[in-house]
């Protein structure tokens, strides 16, 4: 698609680093993949986002487009008075991040929330800087929500002079608000899994899943609710049902999680894989038959999509696109993370009639072909390209 901007700034609190050979990586992969594609349609493109220091045994992802360039921020944030002081020394580096940004571009992108864009969007702000934004977290307002999130909302429905994608599937007659995603995949790797795709819906209508695979992918943090999971298969696990959970990510959890492994000697049946490559992720995706998630709060649901493409089908926790990413259970299923009795139930209702499985399977896939990185890309181009006219 034609863009009629050449130089694009991006303002991320993606944390970053630089590689033994002085190049810029991450250890968010699919945001590397993303950042790369959008760059790609312009000449030139400015990131300012934190860094930190490289460790050695870090799973990470390496830029490799040229016409990108990186402003390193201090990598600053947290609940306590020290973290808040080290923001307030933060902000002089911020501006003049912000200064350079603007220097060496003619539209801005901003992705919320994080302390980074507050001061971000009052300096673009009154620059009078052309921007455009992603908000990422969970658009609808929710009970533990941090205030500064609420407050970044309302500056993005009420004052933001440009177009924001959101990951809400209804919104109210806002004219810069949009409909946004999160993608993982292109159109070419769709094509290129679906051999084994089919191969997966030939066996589904062919035999019975003995052993199912379950998937859960994400930090060890609270808020993803990993110990829910848990507890669900805990129960399954008492009842005598063969499985094989993975439980991909790290975290300030992994011990807590580690020890109840053990203790209800769940060791043969209940893997912490930790951090994996993109690679290694798909692979475990491709032996493995349904991903569950049951986060408390949920922006836009990157894994159950993943899943999507490799055939994989979803039991989600029912927050924030769930229902829409499932269909009304017509690719997926959901559950309510209050009761794991309730999810041991459901997982046994469904392994009891896996005729409904290929069909599932088949409408997942298409519906996973909506959300390639290049619709992504075209769809932010289109707007910014209309918008801003």
């Amino acid at each position: 698609m034609q863009n009629k901007f050449k130089r694009l700034a991006i303002i991320s609190d993606c944390v970053h680093k630089f590689d033994t050979d002085g190049a810029a990586v991450t250890e968010n992969h699919i945001y590397c993949k993303q950042m790369q594609a959008l760059a790609s349609a312009f000449q030139h493109t400015t990131v300012c986002c934190p860094f930190e220091k490289n460790i050695a045994n870090d799973v990470t992802s390496k830029y490799t487009l040229g016409s990108m360039e990186f402003i390193p921020l201090p990598n600053v944030g947290g609940n306590s008075i020290k973290d808040k002081l080290a923001v307030l020394r933060a902000i002089p580096s911020w501006i003049r991040a912000f200064r350079k940004a603007n220097a060496s571009s003619d539209i801005v992108y901003m992705r919320f929330p994080n302390n980074l864009s507050i001061p971000g969007f009052f300096y673009f702000y009154f620059k009078k800087a052309k921007t455009f934004a992603q908000y990422t977290g969970t658009w609808e307002d929710y009970k533990t929500e941090p205030h500064t999130y609420r407050f970044q909302k309302w500056l993005l429905k009420k004052y933001f002079k440009g177009p924001v994608w959101v990951y809400a599937y209804e919104l109210k007659n806002d004219g810069h608000l949009f409909m946004g995603i999160s993608p993982s995949y292109t159109s070419q790797e769709w094509d290129d899994e679906t051999g084994n795709v089919q191969q997966r819906i030939e066996l589904y209508q062919n035999r019975k899943i003995e052993k199912p695979v379950f998937i859960t992918v994400g930090a060890l943090v609270a808020n993803k609710n990993q110990r829910f999971i848990l507890e669900a298969f805990k129960l399954l696990y008492e009842k005598s049902f063969s499985f094989c959970l993975y439980i991909v990510g790290a975290g300030p959890l992994m011990k807590e999680y580690n020890e109840f492994i053990k203790k209800n000697n769940l060791n043969k049946c209940v893997i912490l894989a930790g951090k994996k490559t993109s690679a290694e992720l798909q692979a475990l995706y491709r032996q493995s038959h349904f991903i569950v998630q049951a986060p408390l709060a949920e922006g836009f649901g990157k894994v159950p999509i993943e899943g999507f493409f490799h055939g994989l089908l979803p039991f989600l926790n029912n927050v924030a696109l769930a229902k829409n990413m499932t269909g009304n259970n017509e690719r997926g299923f959901i559950f309510s993370a209050g009761d794991p009795a309730k999810l041991a139930g459901l997982i046994h209702e469904v392994m009891n009639d896996q005729s409904i499985l290929p069909a599932m399977v088949a409408n997942g896939r298409q519906y996973a072909k909506l959300f390639t990185i290049e619709n992504w890309v075209n769809n932010y181009l289109g707007i910014i390209n209309y918008y801003f006219d």
